[in-house]
């Protein structure tokens, strides 16, 4: 998707990734070529061949990435979008954590493509991912808010996803509704203002949840 202040971001990638071009085609411009992942030794353990491309809102979210040499299955257990095959670097809700202030192409590129990568080698030769993963799209979601904010149950996490979108900020010295012993803001107000910024997606998050609790009330929150 074509994006101006990403194409002109790319002008400068290649003197620092000297293995990526930037290539013109149907009017767009973007980065097209390998990517090396090299450990902390110097020890290089893969190549990915890679286009990046312009997200319609970059650099408030991630660019595009796509694996172009079929490295890894393309398909949601590996990461992947099966929409478009675009690489799922991270759940959602943290790329727009990430992404708050703009995220340019060449941090994305180090901070998070690269690490993604190394993720998909380590899973190919050991048969997992080595931090381990969030499942694919709302329970992912739900297990990326629990990590955000330890909800002991489902229901205390709905009470913050509605507290969240009524933009909750107590005065300073108040105690924390979830920790009780804790001042809240020492414990939830800055997950609390940083998921402030997706109020639409905690919403409709929310209401997916009551529908999962509605059919299997049993469900847990993953243990954090």
């Amino acid at each position: 998707m074509k994006n101006v202040l990403f194409e002109n971001d790319i002008l400068g990638v290649p003197e620092l990734f000297n293995k990526l071009s930037v290539i013109e085609e149907n009017e767009e411009h973007f980065l097209k070529g390998s990517l090396d992942i090299i450990d902390g030794t110097g020890k290089l353990w893969d190549t990915y061949e890679v286009e990046i491309k312009g997200s319609e809102n970059y650099p408030y979210t991630f660019p595009k990435l796509f694996e172009t040499n079929n490295a890894f299955q393309k398909n949601a257990d590996w990461h992947v979008y099966e929409n478009d095959f675009s690489c799922c670097v991270d759940v959602t809700p943290n790329e727009i954590i990430i992404c708050k202030e703009g995220l340019n192409v060449f941090d994305y590129i180090k901070q998070y493509a690269i690490p993604y990568f190394a993720n998909q080698t380590y899973r190919s030769r050991e048969g997992y991912y080595l931090y381990g993963e969030y499942s694919h799209g709302i329970l992912g979601r739900l297990e990326f808010y629990q990590s955000k904010l330890k909800a002991k149950n489902p229901t205390e996490l709905i009470k913050m996803f509605d507290l969240i979108i009524k933009n909750y900020n107590p005065d300073r010295r108040a105690i924390c509704p979830f920790c009780c012993k804790e001042k809240f803001r020492r414990c939830h107000r800055d997950a609390f203002r940083d998921l402030q910024l997706m109020k639409g997606l905690l919403a409709n998050d929310g209401l997916t949840l009551l529908k999962i609790l509605k059919i299997n009330p049993k469900y847990q929150l993953p243990t954090v």
